[in-house]
């Protein structure tokens, strides 16, 4: 992948869009394992997680949130703090559990004590 990366990652990006669930989920899942641990590419890795975080396949969710954890042994600081952003945003909790199953104690309790943050629009009562 290191002598194509700008073309795989092209590929990767159509892949994400596909209508075929198996391709948008490889679009992530290729970045777990080797390919997370080197941390080379974890700009394109949060990049195209994040174009399919709410997408309403489970298979798909549940990839995201594989490539996550595994980027998370990388760059355990940035890809926490994105995955905290997410619980915030009320992402699936297939998600974000995935994401943090390798987490212990404490720190895995302070990403689950993350709610969804209310929607700044949202209409205030007035009160009589």
């Amino acid at each position: 992948m290191n002598a194509i990366p700008l073309t795989f990652i092209e590929l990767l990006r159509k892949w994400n869009r596909s209508n075929n669930r198996w391709k948008r989920r490889a679009s992530v899942v290729v970045f777990t394992r080797r390919l997370a641990k080197a941390g080379q590419f974890i700009d394109e890795a949060l990049d195209l997680c994040e174009q399919l975080i709410w997408d309403e396949d489970d298979l798909v969710r549940k990839g995201v949130g594989w490539a996550l954890t595994d980027n998370m042994k990388a760059d355990k600081d940035r890809v926490l703090s994105y995955v905290k952003d997410l619980r915030r945003r009320g992402v699936s909790a297939v998600i974000t559990l995935y994401a943090i199953r390798d987490l212990k104690g404490a720190e895995r309790q302070d990403v689950l004590r993350i709610k969804k943050e209310r929607e700044s629009s949202s209409i205030k009562r007035v009160q009589d």
